[in-house]
């Protein structure tokens, strides 16, 4: 369960989490891309200031980086929050995905939800508060829950920080004590069990304190279903015809819509890393109309990158070694296609025979890395030289 998992995020990065699993629905096939109100987003969140859109960009930029850690039988997995995020600064708006692998465990998330209710977390300033409350929240019913130390560090990525237990109750228990007592619907006690003089258990006595009072409350929920829009097949492709700079009718779209509403979206998102699209409607009906046979449809993406690619080496005048080209190419189609490496990697190796056929080249065999280090050096020089 995500709520188990071992990571550490700021007081804002934990709501942006918990705020976006509340838009996720079981019925959601794959995770889709979810289109937010960035100003009901920063309302919800209580940023205030003039920089308040800047830290919004930084947090989620940040939180794009953090990786933690799942266990899965016996394997340890790390994964990031999120794959994607764009700024629709024209709309207001922000899109944002999250890793597909992450599907169960916000599921599981947004069930917990109902059980502890968005409002209790927005209002705490404390990132470990919002942990504990999460880790206590569930055992609310059974009024209790004991972890051994060590585990409870890891839970509130406190494992490098207050080493002696006296400063870690101090600074990360105890505030987190009366943060939960004040603002939410639990509290809690603390009892150490021992092992001889060390602590090595801590046990949390929870109790129920029932919803606390807030003249804010109703301003709460109101801003949360205004947050929650709905993300419509419709509403979202045409968002995206937009940021390919075309209009889309509503009965187009439907039209679209029995290609398979992923597949139509999927489409339009990898179009919008794509420079060499002259009229991308006429694009997009050759892909769809081509998608009921998927070899043709991976032919026809496949055939514009190889073009690309042939017309690029093409324009060297001297002979490029094959290893140079393979790294050459891989480059070029995370540029142009919006692919992440590993991607690259997988795309050139789909199109590497077409592509070497066209150019006339033959795979080498593999060189040690000195061999290419001089080669490199050598086409550079020679490079150079045709240029002058």
């Amino acid at each position: 369960m995500l709520i188990e998992a071992n990571y550490k995020l700021g007081v804002v990065e934990q709501k942006i989490i918990l705020c976006l699993a509340s838009n996720i629905s079981p019925d959601d096939s794959d995770f889709k891309t979810y289109t937010l109100p960035i100003k009901e987003f920063i309302k919800l969140l209580e940023l205030k200031g003039k920089s308040k859109y800047t830290e919004l960009r930084q947090t989620t930029k940040e939180l794009m980086q953090k990786v933690f850690e799942v266990r899965v039988d016996k394997k340890v997995i790390q994964v990031s929050w999120l794959s994607y995020v764009a700024y629709n600064e024209t709309e207001g708006t922000i899109d944002i995905r999250f890793d597909p692998f992450l599907r169960p465990y916000l599921l599981e998330l947004k069930r917990e939800f109902t059980s502890y209710k968005l409002e209790n977390v927005v209002k705490l300033k404390s990132s470990y508060a919002i942990r504990i409350y999460e880790l206590l929240k569930q055992y609310e019913k059974l009024q209790e829950r004991t972890f051994l130390l060590k585990s409870l560090r890891e839970m509130l990525g406190a494992e490098d920080i207050y080493p002696a237990y006296g400063n870690f109750k101090q600074r990360v228990l105890v505030p987190a004590q009366k943060e939960l007592k004040k603002k939410t619907d639990i509290s809690f006690k603390i009892e150490e069990v021992k092992k001889g003089r060390k602590v090595e258990k801590v046990k949390f006595l929870i109790t129920s304190t029932g919803k606390k009072k807030s003249g804010q409350l109703e301003l709460f929920h109101e801003n949360l279903e205004e947050f929650k829009r709905p993300n419509t097949f419709l509403e979202t492709v045409k968002r995206l015809g937009l940021q390919l700079g075309i209009q889309l009718s509503d009965k187009m779209i439907n039209d679209w819509e029995k290609y398979g509403p992923e597949h139509v979206i999927d489409l339009l998102e990898k179009m919008q890393h794509r420079k060499d699209i002259e009229n991308p409607i006429g694009y997009i009906i050759k892909v769809l109309n081509s998608s009921e046979h998927n070899e043709a449809a991976v032919a026809l993406e496949n055939g514009g990158i190889i073009a690309h690619l042939v017309s690029k080496f093409r324009r060297s005048k001297e002979s490029l070694p094959e290893w140079l080209i393979k790294q050459e190419s891989i480059k070029e189609i995370e540029e142009w296609m919006g692919m992440d490496h590993e991607q690259a990697i997988q795309q050139f190796d789909e199109i590497k025979s077409g592509l070497y056929e066209i150019l006339g080249i033959k795979e080498s065999k593999k060189l040690s890395k000195e061999e290419k280090e001089r080669i490199k050096r050598e086409v550079e020089e020679m490079m150079r030289n045709s240029s002058k």
